[in-house]
């Protein structure tokens, strides 16, 4: 018997999100197989370290001590950590001269503003030097403006410049983790587009594409009647860099008698001003809920501007049988791109309303073949049995 040992962060009081729905699904699945025992550790730095290294990402290094008494007391034979506590697991593991496997969910830890977004719609291929991060950061601060990050004038502030400077000074700790990753035995991606994002830093032959999301089956509806609804899923933090604007934006556009829902977050009363009669907005819902306004919305619009490596929501919505409209910048997309149900346009106003015009006067109809076809690609059974053959792999 495999014991692993499993580093993650602390739960959040409010429910998990994506990251550590998928993880623990996962090992839920392996915990129930007679080849691997699993151990848990939750770390969560001290309110203090939060305060002071937060802002610049390196106040989960603290855990080094706690994890390295984890380690000492479980005697793991391999660890499989993910996200920014990862880089505390790693060097840990490192010094126990154990084996571990690095879940890489998304580019934030490796992008000193924490959003890869270079321009416009447009993501960043992966860090390069100190003067093209610099120069980044400073086209930024206007950036932040022109997507709705923050309000007009705003560049100019006092805020803006000590934003700018923790920016730079995070550009060494994303310097930092990368030379961290590096040293994992294996770095598992959703996709091709975040292990291109990685590849000029990390040994590609250390990443492996693996399915790390994996998807409920949902409960089938096809007696769901369509409404004159597009839908846009937002996480339950700002999230202008998941095009929000770009939306807002959009809702002036649309047909007359057609809306735009808007859940995961409850939007600021002034961002809708002159466009509430197109706009309905839900905070968080229920698994139910989302899975009925999938099946009754028209489309799912998803217009990502920074790597979204994976981008789980193209994936549930054409299993409850709803086309998509996608930016080039998520890595489900490379999946799917030959499936007429999804649709990859650059962030452009113009060319997402001609789009949405065509597929609501031609309805994309998604069939049972499809959705069985996607869900077998994308199981938690086929999730759970692909991690299982490469943790034995390691010790043979």
């Amino acid at each position: 018997m495999i014991k692993i040992l499993l580093i993650l962060p602390r739960l959040k009081n409010k429910g998990i999100g994506g990251a550590e729905k998928s993880i623990l699904n996962i090992s839920l699945g392996l915990k129930k197989t007679e080849d691997f025992q699993i151990e848990y550790y939750f770390g969560k730095p001290n309110l203090i370290y939060q305060k002071i290294f937060k802002r610049i990402s390196l106040e989960n290094y603290v855990l080094i001590p706690k994890i390295l008494l984890t380690i000492k007391k479980i005697k793991p034979d391999i660890i499989i950590t993910q996200t920014r506590i990862s880089f505390a697991a790693t060097i840990a593991a490192k010094l126990c001269q154990i084996p571990i496997i690095n879940i890489v969910r998304d580019s934030s830890d490796f992008c000193p503003k924490f959003v890869d977004i270079i321009g416009y719609g447009k993501a960043c291929p992966r860090i390069e030097n100190r003067k093209i991060c610099y120069d980044c950061i400073r086209k930024w601060r206007s950036l932040r403006v022109l997507i709705g990050n923050k309000p007009k004038e705003w560049e100019h502030s006092l805020k803006a410049s000590i934003s700018n400077l923790a920016y730079m000074i995070r550009y060494f700790s994303c310097k930092l983790n990368l030379a961290i990753l590096n040293k994992a035995t294996v770095i598992l991606v959703a996709s091709k587009l975040i292990k291109s994002f990685l590849t000029r830093q990390i040994k590609s032959e250390k990443i492996k594409i693996m399915n790390i999301t994996p998807i409920d089956e949902k409960e089938r509806n096809n007696t769901t009647k369509k409404k004159k609804e597009l839908l846009f899923i937002i996480p339950s933090y700002e999230s202008s860099h998941k095009g929000l604007d770009f939306i807002l934006r959009l809702a002036k556009e649309i047909p007359e008698d057609y809306k735009i829902v808007i859940v995961g977050n409850l939007i600021p009363d002034k961002k809708l001003s002159d466009i509430q009669t197109k706009i309905t907005n839900f905070g968080r819902v229920p698994n139910k809920v989302l899975d009925e306004l999938y099946q009754s919305s028209s489309i799912t619009l998803v217009p990502s501007f920074l790597t979204d490596a994976f981008g789980r929501i193209i994936i549930e919505s054409i299993l409850n049988g709803t086309p998509v409209i996608s930016s080039p910048n998520c890595g489900a997309n490379y999946f799917l791109k030959d499936k007429k149900f999804l649709r990859i346009l650059p962030i452009d106003l113009k060319l997402w309303i001609k789009e949405i015009d065509e597929i609501i006067k031609n309805p994309i109809f998604i069939s049972e073949h499809e959705i069985d076809e996607i869900y077998n690609k994308f199981s938690i059974e086929k999730s759970i049995r692909d991690l299982s053959n490469l943790i034995k792999n390691l010790f043979k």
